[in-house]
């Protein structure tokens, strides 16, 4: 079954790849190996910090949608997610209300999507979860590091 066949069955779509902020492409790739630029959620996902303005679930939501977005760089740059052997890393920072401690169950949103796309060992990451403090900002920025088949 293709990705995007699975996206649909868990009831998700690929957005279209969000354009470029500034002076970078969204993906890029050298060999077997390709990098998402950094992804925030989607326009329509509230703004703030998880813990004060967002909730866990909220938080959790915001890292699915960065991945979402991540995985349209991809495919915009691959032609095609089917060209994904397995991920490598995600990387997120999660925007934290002061003494919020549970950035690895937000970024469980991003990496739960991955392993119920790719499987278990292969959407599976080596994963860091930072966090920042940002009034205002999104929820969530990652990126992820795939490799490719031959």
């Amino acid at each position: 079954m293709s990705i995007e066949a699975k996206l649909k069955k868990l009831g998700l779509e690929l957005p279209p790849a969000p354009a470029p902020k500034g002076n970078y492409i969204g993906a890029k790739w050298v060999d077997n190996i390709a990098f998402s630029c950094g992804q925030g959620p989607f326009a329509t996902t509230k703004r703030g910090m998880v813990g004060k303005e967002l909730t866990m679930e909220e938080g959790y939501k915001a890292a699915q949608e960065a991945g979402l977005n991540c995985l349209a760089q991809l495919k915009k740059q691959l032609g095609s997610l089917d060209r994904i052997k397995q991920v490598l890393q995600v990387v997120g920072f999660v925007n934290s209300a002061e003494g919020f401690m549970d950035q690895p169950k937000v970024m469980n949103g991003f990496t739960d999507l991955l392993v119920n796309l790719f499987g278990d060992p292969e959407g599976k990451p080596a994963r860091t979860s930072l966090p920042l403090h940002h009034p205002g900002w999104i929820a969530v920025e990652a990126w992820v590091v795939v490799e490719l088949k031959d």
